[in-house]
């Protein structure tokens, strides 16, 4: 979309008598993809309503301070102690806290928004608007979706059940890739190529399992075992749902968990995914049939059209060779089996009532310990645009997002803060003691050459080639889904295009890219508490400064530091500061290792390092940049604590957070995050800044002794 400028809008009598009024939360650009007379009163609506959280945000919430609790003891208590205490986790949600405040707020302004697209005619003029309205219809349209039953997975339901052969096996699997449903291994992709990030090559993954980690399968702690039985029986549930008598279904259960296992064991744990250099084997589509002799590669990669010279990475090779003796050797009826099983599984939120509640049942009762089903509008806004926006029209629906709740004013305030952030970083580098000279001066190309990326994908996704309609739920998500693998799989044919974006504009998050070299804010991010374009520097750099700090970061961490400035795995270290990065982070791995994350279990400081090494280094910079920002912008005293008080403050606040305990577990093994109590109370210890703001002593219990204080960027 054109670069946007401030809004003045005329509304109709019928909302402000005869009067203009200006809305500065809009985005003029935006708006007129709805009509070129202006904007309906309902959707100047929609923005007003929206005011009174917006500025209810714009302040710290200083009555949540403990004051029973000493700010140097456990600051994450003293800045979130009161709020913990009083705030009960929502019984549809598995945890609470400033994340899921912004995500709910999004959502019901995308709501309000994709209910008035369904009727306003300059709205529905915009072909991808109208798409995603029609889409969040269907999904509403409940005695639609029970009539319709599970016939529209007819065709693909038929397809396995008709698999006779180890070929049609390997087609069977192209058609469950195709509509991304993940089979066998994990769903095709395509991007940069590690080692030449200018061309886009073929992904193949682990994966292909229904529980969300391998470490499910076989983890021998007790609650793993509950959940594997609950898996099993949730399948058979799922398995008799469609039509097999109970008997018939609980036998398929087994065979099906027991593929799985397969899979499972021959998978690399979480932590082992993060060395890239492990996880890179370009190689041919022939060195791909003789590495993995057993599945029918060429009749995969022809039902997907992919031309027999496109270049495969295969991440890890023990695994597809494990897959491909599994496809030779695992009898067909199991195969069969499986496919239906996970086609159902991934198909059961669109599918009628009985699924949809099973599927909750699993998913979010048994493995995250929620109490009831989510309102059925958010039901269908994750299957449009799921948790980072990526499915299958998370990119239309931001663009409708965007036009009411990001103003150019935001955006222009964000880009201060990354460009002070970037700077801040490029003085760090600057003065490392333990780097020399000659690395210092690729990191300092590196950084230069970052690309950011603020708000919203400009131009936006085209969506001109998918048909949806306001009837069929089903039907519409698997046509968005072979769409979304048919722009993905083009790719193949294009040179990298560095201008898309892999989150929609109204998710809550950020993220860098290693090959690309960027760092994605969408809109949704840039909301309160992490942002006010009205607030003051403390606020706005404890908050969103620190997950801008942390990306960055990220573009330095174990991982991110192995690629060059284009992207490209490249070792561009002198020999004695990789030596010596290594040292610093083996520190922090063995600090954060020593956390309790949940119960009996600690953290896994080897998965969590890069987030940890991006929090600790991201809050430093966020720090350094809001001192020079505060000479700009001066600020003062508030409620009692200072300037540099008031940013501590803001960055604990942002990371208050409630989980439930079955969820707690789950992400202790599977999660590369820290929980964020840990994120707050390890981060901190590393800042001599915080210290000082708040006079704490050698002792106290938020401070590192200096001498196991490691210091990387």
């Amino acid at each position: 979309m054109p670069p946007a400028r401030s809004a003045t809008l005329h509304l109709p009598s019928a909302c402000a008598a005869g009067a203009w009024a200006t809305l500065p939360g809009t985005n003029l650009n935006t708006l007129r993809l709805f009509s070129r007379a202006g904007v309906r009163c309902s959707l100047a609506a929609i923005y007003l309503a929206a005011l009174p959280a917006h500025e209810a945000r714009s302040a710290l919430d200083v009555a949540d301070l403990n004051a029973a609790v000493g700010a140097c003891t456990d600051f994450y208590a003293y800045v979130n102690g009161n709020w913990l205490e009083r705030t009960e986790i929502p019984a549809d949600r598995s945890r609470w806290g400033g994340f899921e405040e912004v995500f709910e707020r999004n959502a019901r302004q995308l709501k309000s928004s994709l209910e008035l697209a369904q009727h306003d005619r300059a709205l529905r003029a915009q072909p991808a608007l109208r798409k995603v309205a029609d889409f969040y219809a269907a999904g509403m349209n409940e005695a639609a979706i029970e009539h319709a039953g599970i016939r529209p997975l007819a065709q693909d339901l038929s397809r396995a059940a008709g698999i006779q052969s180890r070929d049609s096996l390997a087609r069977a699997i192209a058609r469950w890739h195709a509509e991304r449903i993940e089979s066998g291994f994990g769903l095709v992709r395509v991007s940069p190529d590690d080692k030449d990030s200018s061309r886009n090559v073929l992904v193949l993954v682990q994966g292909g399992l229904g529980l969300p980690d391998r470490d499910f399968y076989l983890n021998a702690d007790a609650k793993f075992s509950q959940w594997r039985d609950a898996y099993r029986s949730h399948i058979a549930a799922v398995l008799a749902l469609a039509g097999d008598s109970p008997a018939v279904a609980k036998a398929k259960a087994e065979e099906i968990f027991a593929l799985e296992l397969a899979l499972a064991r021959a998978s690399r744990e979480r932590a082992a995914l993060r060395d890239p250099y492990a996880n890179y084997h370009l190689m041919t589509q022939d060195d791909l049939r003789v590495l993995a002799p057993g599945f029918a590669w060429s009749r995969f990669f022809d039902a997907l059209r992919i031309p027999r010279s496109t270049p495969v990475n295969v991440r890890q090779p023990e695994f597809f060779q494990a897959f491909a003796a599994l496809a030779r050797d695992v009898d067909l009826s199991t195969w069969r089996a499986y496919l239906r099983w996970q086609l159902l599984r991934e198909a059961s939120p669109v599918l009628p009532r009985a699924f949809e509640d099973e599927h909750d049942r699993f998913y979010n009762a048994t493995l995250k310990g929620t109490k009831s089903p989510a309102p059925r509008f958010r039901r269908v806004l994750d299957v449009i645009s799921g948790r980072i926006g990526a499915e299958p029209m998370g990119h239309a629906a931001g663009q409708l997002f965007v036009a009411t709740a990001f103003a150019p004013a935001a955006k222009a305030k964000a880009r201060e803060a990354v460009d002070d952030i970037k700077a801040a970083l490029a003085e760090r580098i600057d003065t490392l003691e333990w780097m020399s000279d000659a690395t210092k001066a690729q990191a300092r190309i590196k950084l230069a050459a970052m690309d950011i990326k603020v708000g919203y994908q400009d131009p936006p996704r085209d969506y001109s080639a998918l048909r949806v309609d306001s009837q069929s739920y089903a039907g519409n998500w698997l046509r968005a889904n072979r769409f979304e693998m048919s722009r993905t799989l083009a790719k193949l044919r294009r040179p990298v295009d560095r201008g898309e974006w892999f989150m929609a504009a109204h998710i809550v998050n950020a993220y860098y890219n290693s090959t690309r070299n960027e760092i994605v804010f969408p809109a949704g991010i840039l909301q309160p508490p992490f942002f006010d374009a009205d607030a003051d520097a403390a606020i706005n750099y404890g908050g969103i400064g620190m997950v801008i700090g942390h990306e960055i970061t990220h573009g330095f961490d174990d991982y991110g530091r192995q690629y060059d400035a284009e992207g490209n795995l490249r070792d561009w270290w002198q020999a004695d500061d990789a030596r010596r990065y290594s040292e610093r982070a083996a520190s922090i791995e063995k600090q954060y290792g020593s956390y309790v994350a949940v119960d009996d279990i600690k953290l896994n400081g080897k998965l969590t390092l890069g987030e940890n090494i991006a929090d600790i280094g991201g809050l430093k910079l966020a720090f350094l940049a809001f001192q020079k920002a505060a000479v700009r912008h001066p600020s003062q005293s508030i409620d009692g604590l200072t300037p540099e008080q008031r940013f501590f403050v803001s960055f604990a606040q942002v990371w208050r957070i409630k989980v439930r305990d079955e969820h707690e577990r789950m992400l202790a093994v599977s999660d590369p995050h820290s929980p964020p109590r840990w994120r707050v109370t390890g981060s901190l210890s590393h800042q001599p800044a915080f210290a000082a703001a708040f006079g704490c002593k050698a002792g106290d219990g938020m401070l590192r002794g200096e001498e196991s204080q490691a210091e990387v960027w």
